[in-house]
């Protein structure tokens, strides 16, 4: 790295011990300091009175912050504003920042990288359960710093790249949220003037119940909360399903999980899930062809409606003892608007379901972008 000057971590940062007595009719802030180099935030404000260790010290905005316990797992970072004054245990070491040597916000692009990271494991000892870091160690380690107009043209380019991400994840944010307005509008004019009939006569429930070979593998399904759809549990064996009643589930079926159906354990199954298996707690239901789909009815159910009417039919208190009553399932009554007006909006459904995925995928590309900016930032290379 061209024209960087080397340096010990001792030479910009420089040990402070602010202690404080701490007193009963005083208020003060306490600092809580976040891991995976998330930085620092205000942990509360409280009463001396409430704060069993009397002898503490103080922190105060801009100073470099670490946990001596956790700085392994990236605790450490500069002291914001609000948390100026505040007050921290002897578990806390604070120290002043030599801005002569090393730019502030440069130094926090240092604790973004978790760049201290490396340097605490390296000056800890110990074994793997009681390793502690050794603070002479730590600040008599090297490290090479540009100089200060180059520290301060990389904190520049990166901030701005980090706007320009910021712009984009808002507008994304709102694409999202317009499409779903959308999307619940047209369902919305389709069930007002569509005909309510009685689940069962709808979509009532298929069981396929599976007699079991102690050899064979029956690969489970899984159902996730919130309408997150379906994803795939391990196969077990029928010796190890012993005695569980098991039933086979088809690419199409409506599932409800019948113990988190009112959290939103509600989903289509699709064509990587068909013939897997689900115990009896895995409800199956099937539409009448040429009367509804199934993703329209799984859209229903995830409705405000949808979901109070499966509350209504799951008694109980909550997790595995609010269970979805199947004969008062059946009894439930759902919107079923024409067939051309439901295939209509499960094209649509598929069209934003594509940009949701889309969405994720460019979520991912920009997540990576900002660690790639700045382990290049921290090469020369930008």
């Amino acid at each position: 790295m061209k024209n960087w000057i080397p340096y010990r971590l001792g030479d910009f940062l420089e040990r402070k011990h602010d202690s404080v007595s701490v007193d009963s009719f005083t208020k003060y802030k306490r600092i809580t300091i976040k891991t995976k180099g998330q930085g620092i935030e205000l942990r509360d404000e409280v009463e001396g009175v409430d704060i069993g260790t009397k002898n503490q010290f103080m922190a105060n905005q801009n100073q470099f912050l670490l946990s001596k316990i956790d700085a392994m797992n990236g605790a450490f970072g500069i002291v914001p504003e609000e948390c100026d004054k505040g007050i921290i245990t002897g578990n806390f070491w604070t120290y002043d920042i030599n801005e002569k040597i090393i730019d502030r916000e440069y130094l926090r692009l240092l604790c973004i990288k978790q760049e201290f990271t490396k340097f605490s494991l390296e000056a800890s000892e110990g074994t793997t359960n009681r390793r502690y870091l050794r603070e002479n160690k730590f600040l008599n380690l090297p490290i090479s710093l540009p100089l200060i107009p180059e520290q301060q043209r990389i904190v520049s380019k990166i901030e701005s790249v980090k706007q320009q991400l910021e712009q984009i994840e808002k507008l994304r944010a709102g694409q999202t949220k317009d499409i779903k307005n959308l999307l619940f509008s047209k369902y919305t004019d389709l069930i007002e003037v569509a005909e309510w009939l009685p689940m069962k006569e709808v979509a009532p429930i298929i069981r396929r119940e599976v007699k079991l070979n102690d050899e064979a593998l029956y690969p489970e399904l899984g159902i996730r909360c919130f309408g997150k759809g379906t994803f795939h549990k391990p196969a077990l064996t029928g010796l190890e399903v012993a005695t569980k009643k098991i039933f086979q589930i088809k690419q199409g079926d409506l599932v409800f999980s019948n113990v988190f159906a009112w959290e939103g354990g509600i989903a289509v199954a699709k064509e990587e899930d068909n013939d897997r298996y689900g115990s009896h707690r895995f409800i199956s239901c099937v539409a009448h062809k040429e009367k509804a789909l199934e993703e329209f009815l799984c859209f229903h159910f995830l409705s405000p409606k949808g979901l109070e009417d499966i509350n209504a039919c799951s008694p109980g208190g909550a997790g595995r003892n609010k269970t979805l009553g199947l004969d008062k399932l059946m009894k439930i009554k759902i919107p079923v608007p024409d067939f051309t007006s439901q295939k209509e909006f499960v094209e649509l459904l598929h069209k934003v379901n594509a940009i949701k995925n889309q969405h994720t995928e460019i979520e991912k590309e920009l997540n990576q972008l900002m660690p790639a900016l700045l382990d290049k930032a921290f090469k020369g290379e930008l």
